[in-house]
């Protein structure tokens, strides 16, 4: 294979985030499943460059994904440097200035409990008002999850038009066997159209959120910045 046609195929491969709230323990044995964010990190390697962040040093390796250890000021390195970050609640709750990391953001709230109707202090609302993309682990997640991000003013005519079952908002992403949402979402990353922090008073939108990211764009992107740091 050319050194062109490397670069090419290395071009369309976008760099993502996976960033654990907790250190994973991949268990081996017949019928023990591993971690979630380490099943969602080897499943995304089939298609992806993939990094996985976790908050500890760890002798943890794999042959198709890098494992890194995670400070709160390495990880916006790394997040600036990837196309994509996904992340379970637990990472948010510790780090909040990922929120405002510049990148599209898909987060994990699988096994995390919506915030309670008027309970504006629980930092998850925050998590849900600035999140781009979120998924879980079941049918019964998803619909208890709902009504939050409704309250966080996630459900309007933005998010409904082209998608009633709303599920370019959130989705069921079970690794391996379920994780089309997150790949799809990976594939065209995009900021959200309705950030209830992007509306005015009226409910109509203060300003255009953003535009599409393509892989190759990404590509480009990371690109030029490296021959900067050169």
């Amino acid at each position: 294979m050319s050194n062109d046609v490397t670069e090419m195929m290395s071009s369309l491969t976008s760099r993502v985030l996976v960033a654990c709230g907790q250190v994973p323990e991949p268990v081996e044995g017949a019928g023990v499943p591993p971690a979630r964010c380490w099943s969602l990190a080897e499943t995304l390697a089939e298609s992806y460059d993939i990094i996985l962040a976790v908050p500890a040093i760890t002798e943890l390796s794999h042959k198709r994904f890098a494992v890194v250890y995670f400070t709160g000021r390495n990880i916006r390195l790394v997040a600036r440097d990837s196309d994509v970050v996904v992340c379970d609640a637990a990472v948010l709750a510790q780090h909040p200035h990922l929120l405002d990391s510049g990148k599209p953001l898909a987060i994990d709230l699988a096994g995390s409990r919506p915030p309670e109707p008027g309970d504006d202090e629980n930092p998850l609302v925050s998590v849900l008002r600035t999140g781009d993309f979120f998924f879980c682990a079941t049918e019964e997640e998803r619909r208890n999850w709902l009504p939050a991000l409704e309250r966080a003013a996630r459900v309007n005519p933005h998010t409904l038009e082209g998608d009633s079952g709303l599920r370019e908002l959130i989705d069921v992403a079970r690794p391996p066997d379920r994780l089309q949402p997150i790949i799809d979402y990976c594939a065209v990353p995009r900021f959200a159209r309705d950030r209830g922090t992007g509306y005015s008073g009226a409910g109509l939108p203060a300003a255009e959120q953003g535009a599409v990211w393509s892989r190759a764009a990404a590509a480009i992107k990371r690109k030029i910045f490296r021959r900067q740091q050169t």
